[in-house]
């Protein structure tokens, strides 16, 4: 999956391949059917493997961007490691969830339920009022709160909850969306 946003920057991919995989490789009458008759070397798990994942130039900064990202959740989490991360991005997950549960007057949360993304929160405000969401904003960025606006093709409000958003700045996003909940109440 793409290492971005939650273990580093861009320009990083982490992949785990078991070992029986890394020696197979699809017959060329199937890359054909799908349209590619000579993949990139690059993208041969076996060359790949037998290089020690060095068989290109690799993006040596984000690679150790992503290290010590790594090294911080071991550090952080010990013995739980990513179950540690797990319950921490649940657990602010659900902070922020259990304030706009709590005014869905004031804010509509997009998703259904059952579909709810714990890094991307996104939600509307009084129903997509446009005055009211610049509000919104404006007030974000009073409180240091910035990079909520929705996605320009969306609109809305969108928290981006990632692992490098730690619980005391989670507490601060929930005061204002209890503040501005309250005072925008109909």
């Amino acid at each position: 999956g793409g290492a971005q946003k939650n273990i580093g920057i861009t320009d990083v991919t982490l992949v785990i391949v078991r070992k029986d995989l890394l020696s197979t490789q699809p017959p060329p009458s199937f890359l054909h059917a799908v349209g590619v008759w000579s993949p990139p070397t690059i993208l041969s798990w076996p060359v790949v493997a037998k290089n020690n994942s060095l068989y290109n130039t690799m993006p040596i900064f984000s690679i150790w961007i992503a290290g010590e990202v790594m090294r911080g959740l071991l550090e952080t989490h010990k013995d739980r490691q990513l179950a540690g991360q797990e319950e921490l991005a649940n657990t602010k997950a659900k902070q922020i969830y259990d304030v706009l549960d709590r005014y869905l007057d004031v804010y509509q949360i997009v998703p259904n339920g059952s579909v709810r993304s714990r890094m991307n929160i996104c939600f509307r405000v009084s129903g997509g009022d446009v005055a009211q969401e610049k509000a919104f904003l404006a007030g974000a960025e009073e409180q240091l709160l910035q990079g909520l606006k929705g996605h320009r093709s969306v609109g809305g409000i969108r928290i981006s909850n990632y692992n490098a958003v730690d619980v005391v700045k989670v507490r601060r996003l929930t005061t204002y969306l209890e503040e501005f909940a309250k005072k925008s109440k109909p």
